[in-house]
C-alpha cells in the first residue's frame, strides 16, 4: 500500500509539472514549431506493433508521398516519436488513474468531459465532442493549448479534427498555420478524404504559398483522389496571376499555366470554359498572341461558348497580331451569341486594321461607321486616334484629317497627341511633296494658338518631316526652337536629327550633333547612341546613295575603287564604329582573325546581326585590321557569315552584297557559298596574304 501511495504520489508531480509546462507553452509566442509540436502525430499508435525488418520500427505508408527526405531526417523522426511514446505513456497512466477516481486533470472547463468517470477519451462521441470544442476557438493560442491538453489525455485524432484545427487557422487570419497542420497530419499518416485535400489547397492559396498548394495537389493525385477541372481551374489562375519562385514576370507565369492546363489533359479531365479562358489570359499578358488565338480556336472547336471577357482578350490578341480577318470573324460570332459589342470591342477592331500586314484604313471607316449608327457607341479619343494611325500607316493623310474633322465636330478635346499624329500624317509625302514641311509648320503654330505645349514627339514629327524633305536648316531651327521651349530631346529625336543632317550631306554637322548626344549621355543614359544612333552616323558619312554609290563616286574622281577603301571618310568611318565598340554596340573585329577554329585553321566572322550599312563598315574595319597581320597570322580561310535566307525577307542578301561591294572595291579575290540556307563569304589564305603585300601600311 506504500509502495502503491508513492506511485500515486509520482503520477499526481507528474501531473502538476505538465500543467505547469503547457501553462508556460500558451504564455510564449507562438510559430510554425508550436503549430508542428502540437499537430505533429500526436495520435500515433504504438510504433513496435507496425514495426517491419524493413522500417526498423519506423511506420510507412506506401499511399502517401514522402518526397526526398534522406535516412536522417527518419533517424530524427524516430527519436521524436520515442520521446512521444514515453509522454503517451504517463498519459495513460494518469488517464487511468483519473478513471479510478483520482483528481481531475483537465486545465480547461470545455474539456473536462474527458475526465469523467468511465468516458472513453477515443469514443467517436468525446473525438466529435473535442472538434466542436476546437472549432470554437477564438485565436491559435488556444487552440494550441486544447491541443495540447488533448494530447496530454490521450486523446487520438482523426481527420476531422486537424480538419477543425485548418478552419480555425482560415477564421483567425492564419492560413499558412493550415499548411503546417497539413504536414502534421501527413506526417501522422491520417487518411484524408477529398474535402480536406481541398481546404488545405484553398487555404494555401490564401497564405499565397503556391508552391505548397500544388503539393497539395500531387499529394492528392499520388493517394489516388481525382483532381476536378473546378480544382484545376483554381489553381490555373493563381499561377497566371501570381509570381513564384525567383523567375517572376508574365512569361514564367505562362510557362508554369501551360504546364498545369497540359497535366490536365494528360490525365483526361476536361477543361472548363475557365481554364481555356485562364490560359488565354496567361498567353495575352504575356504578349504570346499566336498562343492566345490557337487557344481561343480550340475552345470554339470543343464547342464551348466563350464568356464576354474571353471574346474580348481573344479579339486583342489577334489585333496586336494584325489577324484582321479572324478578328472580324470573331466580332461576327460574339453578336451572333447575343454579347453586344462596347466601345472597347469596337476600338480592339480598329486597332487590327491599324495593325495588318496591309493597313486597312476603309475598313476602319465601316467599323467607325457602324459603331455610331448599329452599335449606339459614342466614340472616344481612342477611337479617333486609331482611325488617324490607321490612315496614317496606309499613307492617306487626307483620311487623317477627315477623322480629326470628326473628332473635333464630336467635341472631344484637343490633345498634344492628336495633334502629333496629325503632324505626322501631313509629313508622309514630304519626300515627293515639297510642301509637306510648311504644312506641317502651320499645324505646329495652330497648336500654340490652341494653347496646346509642344512635347518631344512634336519636335521629332517636325524634324523626320524635315528629313524626308533634305530640309537641314529648318531642321536645326526646330531643334534650336525646342531648346529654347525648354523640351529636353530624346534618344530619337537625336537620330532623326542627324539622319537629315546626314540626307542633306551635311556629315560634319551631324557628327557634332552626335558628339552633343554623347556628352549629354554622360548625365543622362537614355540618351546613350545606340545602334540606330550609329547606323544613322555611318549612312551620314556614306551618303544617301549608300556604299555603291560613294565608291562609284570615288571611283570617277580617282580612277581606282580602292581609293575608296584608303579614303579619309573611310578613315572617320572606322573611328565611329570603335567608339561603338568601347560602348558595348559592335563586336571587336581586331581581335576575329586572331580566333581560329582548332582543326581548320579558319577564322569565321559573323555579320548576321547587322544591317546592311554596319555591314559595309564592319568589313572596312575588317580589312585595316587585316593590312597589319603579318604572313603567320593569317588564317588558313577566312569566312563572312551574311545570315539565313529567309522566305519573305532580304536581309541576308542585303548584307551579302554590301561586304561583296567592298571587298570587290579592295580588290580581295573570294568565293560566294552557301551552307544550306547561309549565306557565306570565303576569303582564302593565299588571297589574304596576296591583298596584305599590296595594302599593309596604305590605310589612314
Amino acid at each position: 500500500t506504500a509502495r502503491a501511495g508513492r506511485a500515486g504520489d509520482a503520477r499526481r508531480a507528474g501531473r502538476a509539472a505538465r500543467r505547469a509546462e503547457a501553462r508556460g507553452a500558451l504564455a510564449d509566442d507562438l510559430g510554425a514549431e508550436d503549430v508542428l509540436n502540437a499537430m505533429e502525430s500526436f495520435c500515433e499508435e504504438e510504433e513496435s506493433t507496425r514495426a517491419t525488418p524493413k522500417t526498423g520500427g519506423r511506420a510507412r505508408r506506401d499511399d502517401v508521398f514522402r518526397g526526398t527526405m534522406d535516412d536522417d531526417a527518419f533517424e530524427r523522426l524516430d527519436k521524436q516519436k520515442a520521446s512521444r511514446r514515453e509522454k503517451r505513456t504517463a498519459v495513460r497512466a494518469v488517464r487511468e488513474e483519473a478513471a479510478s477516481g483520482g483528481a481531475r486533470g483537465g486545465t480547461d472547463a470545455r474539456l473536462s468531459f474527458l475526465y469523467e468517470e468511465g468516458v472513453n477519451v477515443n469514443d467517436a462521441g468525446a473525438v466529435t465532442k473535442c472538434n466542436d470544442v476546437l472549432r470554437r476557438c477564438a485565436s491559435m493560442e488556444e487552440v494550441l493549448g486544447l491541443v495540447k491538453e488533448m494530447r496530454d489525455a490521450g486523446v487520438e485524432p482523426v481527420e476531422s479534427t486537424y480538419v477543425a484545427v485548418m478552419l480555425v487557422c482560415q477564421n483567425v487570419g492564419s492560413p499558412e498555420r493550415a499548411v503546417q497542420v497539413y504536414d502534421a497530419m501527413t506526417e501522422a499518416q491520417v487518411r484524408m478524404t477529398g474535402r480536406t485535400f481541398h481546404l488545405a489547397i484553398e487555404l494555401a492559396l490564401k497564405a499565397e504559398m503556391f508552391k505548397d498548394a500544388l503539393r497539395i495537389k500531387d499529394d492528392m493525385r499520388y493517394v489516388g483522389l481525382p483532381v476536378s477541372s473546378k480544382l484545376y481551374v483554381t489553381l490555373l489562375r493563381a499561377l497566371a496571376d501570381n509570381d513564384m519562385g525567383k523567375r517572376k514576370g508574365p512569361q514564367e507565369r505562362l510557362i508554369r499555366t501551360c504546364r498545369l492546363f497540359e497535366e490536365m489533359l494528360n490525365e483526361d479531365v476536361d477543361p472548363a470554359p475557365a481554364a481555356y479562358h485562364t490560359l488565354i489570359v496567361a498567353a495575352h499578358r504575356a504578349n504570346q498572341h499566336d498562343l492566345a488565338v490557337r487557344t481561343f480556336d480550340e475552345l470554339i472547336e470543343e464547342g464551348i461558348t466563350p464568356a464576354r471577357q474571353t471574346y474580348e482578350t481573344a479579339l486583342d490578341s489577334m489585333a496586336r497580331s494584325g489577324l484582321l480577318a479572324q478578328a472580324l470573324e470573331v466580332f461576327v460570332q460574339m453578336k451572333s451569341n447575343g454579347l453586344m459589342p462596347r466601345k472597347v470591342t469596337y476600338n480592339t477592331l480598329l486597332s487590327a486594321c491599324v495593325n495588318a500586314p496591309q493597313p486597312r484604313v476603309e475598313a476602319a471607316f465601316e467599323i467607325f461607321e457602324e459603331m455610331q449608327t448599329k452599335g449606339n457607341v459614342t466614340p472616344d479619343r481612342s477611337t479617333y486616334s486609331l482611325l488617324i494611325d490607321a490612315a496614317c500607316k496606309a499613307g492617306k493623310p487626307e483620311m487623317a484629317f477627315d477623322a480629326f474633322s470628326h473628332m473635333r465636330d464630336s467635341g472631344i478635346e484637343i490633345q498634344v497627341g492628336t495633334l502629333n499624329r496629325l503632324i505626322h500624317a501631313a509629313g508622309l509625302s514630304a519626300k515627293e511633296d515639297s510642301t509637306s514641311v510648311q504644312a506641317t509648320l502651320e499645324l505646329y503654330d495652330a497648336m500654340k494658338k490652341l494653347g496646346v505645349e509642344p512635347d518631344v514627339i512634336t519636335y521629332g514629327s517636325l524634324i523626320a518631316t524635315c528629313a524626308k524633305a533634305r530640309d537641314a536648316a529648318t531642321a536645326i531651327k526646330v531643334y534650336e526652337e525646342m531648346r529654347a521651349a525648354g523640351v529636353e530631346p530624346n534618344r530619337i529625336l537625336f537620330n532623326v536629327l542627324i539622319n537629315a543632317l546626314g540626307r542633306a550631306n551635311r556629315s560634319e554637322e551631324a557628327m557634332e550633333y552626335f558628339r552633343v548626344m554623347q556628352k549629354q549621355s554622360e548625365v543622362n543614359s537614355s540618351l546613350t547612341p545606340n545602334r540606330e544612333t550609329y547606323t544613322t552616323v555611318f549612312d551620314a558619312f556614306i551618303g544617301g546613295g549608300g556604299a555603291e554609290l560613294a565608291m562609284a563616286k570615288q571611283s570617277l574622281e580617282s580612277g581606282d575603287g580602292a581609293s575608296f577603301v584608303h579614303s579619309a571618310q573611310v578613315a572617320k568611318l572606322r573611328e565611329i564604329y570603335a567608339q561603338g565598340v568601347e560602348h558595348g554596340v559592335y563586336e571587336d573585329l581586331s581581335v576575329v582573325p586572331s580566333t581560329r577554329e582548332a582543326e581548320s585553321e579558319s577564322c569565321t566572322i559573323n555579320m548576321n546581326q547587322l544591317s546592311r550599312t554596319e555591314a559595309t563598315v564592319a568589313t572596312l574595319v575588317l580589312l585595316e585590321r587585316m593590312s597589319t597581320l603579318s604572313s603567320d597570322q593569317v588564317p588558313s580561310a577566312m569566312f563572312i557569315y551574311a545570315g539565313k535566307v529567309k522566305p519573305g525577307k532580304n536581309g541576308a542578301q542585303r548584307r551579302l552584297l554590301a561586304i561583296e561591294t567592298v571587298l570587290r572595291a579592295a580588290n580581295v579575290k573570294f568565293e560566294i557559298g552557301e551552307v544550306g540556307s547561309a549565306e557565306l563569304i570565303a576569303v582564302k589564305g593565299k588571297h589574304c596574304r596576296a591583298w596584305i603585300e599590296k595594302n599593309a601600311g596604305t590605310f589612314v
